[in-house]
């Protein structure tokens, strides 16, 4: 045993040529938006990817880590800055409502079309700035996406009330990560994204959730990806979007939960074990190569 915590240790250790990104772990809101949000701290925290940008911050081990401060419940990175590619009504870069059907504004108060052409200016531009170069340097071989999701499907999404599985990894393709012809990509091989959900889930298996969950791991269910991956991702720098479920350190949510504080004791078990399955497939990508 204290050999294997001495392996888990160094591991935690090494620097990988990787990009680490989180465009879903804020909850600040832009000076722009300032007295038109009808969310409360509560619905905010919900929506958030809550924690994420600690699950996953590796900034000492990687070659970029960026995140995104303000909140998804407002502001989504993510999506398409064209409307006529947004996957749900309401659910484009500036929100109109939460997952769980909340509207996001006060009546008369939502942005108009030139405030929102000026968010998407000035920070879905700016955010799509920084991965071009991440996606342009060659000495990063593999990018994460990283994602936390509710236990359970809100209302609004395309799974809702379901359960979900305790974590996930997408590359734009199907169940088993292979493409689908009407995205036209992936944005990463198949054996990859199979890699990085058999190594990881193995690592995460005994940790018992806090809430019920779905299968210990998914390919690209219920989510095959978002922006980020559809933008930048390509088969010579692979990107994966992962998704940690909540009911691993939060338990069940919904609209108007408490906000829960973070088990630091958790957080610092998924973090090493998070870790050791992307130290785990950067090696398998680099043996590719």
């Amino acid at each position: 045993m204290d050999a294997a915590r001495g392996a888990d240790s160094r591991i935690m250790q090494e620097k990988l040529p990787i990009a680490i990104i989180s465009p879903h772990g804020g909850l600040a809101i832009p000076p722009e938006l300032h007295g038109r949000v009808a969310l409360n701290k509560e619905q905010i925290f919900n929506e958030a990817d809550a924690y994420a940008d600690e699950l996953f911050d590796f900034r000492d081990h990687v070659l970029y880590f960026e995140t995104f401060p303000y909140s998804r419940a407002l502001l989504d990175v993510n999506r398409p800055a064209d409307p006529a590619l947004v996957h749900r009504p309401a659910d484009g870069v500036v929100k109109r409502k939460t997952g769980y059907g909340d509207p996001v504004f006060y009546p008369g108060m939502e942005p108009d079309a030139e405030l929102e052409q000026a968010l998407i200016d000035r920070y879905w531009q700016s955010w799509h700035d920084r991965l071009g170069v991440i996606e342009h340097d060659r000495r990063v071989m593999l990018v994460f996406d990283c994602h936390s999701m509710a236990a359970v499907g809100p209302t609004a999404y395309d799974d809702p009330a379901q359960l979900r599985p305790r974590l996930e990894v997408a590359n734009l393709g199907d169940e088993y990560g292979i493409m689908v012809p009407l995205r036209g990509k992936l944005s990463a091989p198949a054996d990859v994204a199979n890699f990085l959900a058999e190594v990881w889930s193995e690592r995460l298996r005994d940790i018992p959730p806090l809430t019920a969950t779905g299968p210990v791991a998914a390919l690209n269910r219920p989510f095959w990806g978002g922006w980020d991956l559809m933008a930048h991702g390509h088969d010579g720098q692979p990107w994966l979007m992962v998704e940690l479920n909540r009911a691993l350190y939060i338990g069940d949510q919904s609209s108007t939960s408490p906000i829960v504080p973070l088990d630091r004791a958790r957080l610092a078990l998924l973090r090493e074990r998070t870790w050791q399955a992307f130290a785990a497939v950067t090696a398998y990508v680099l043996s590719r190569s």
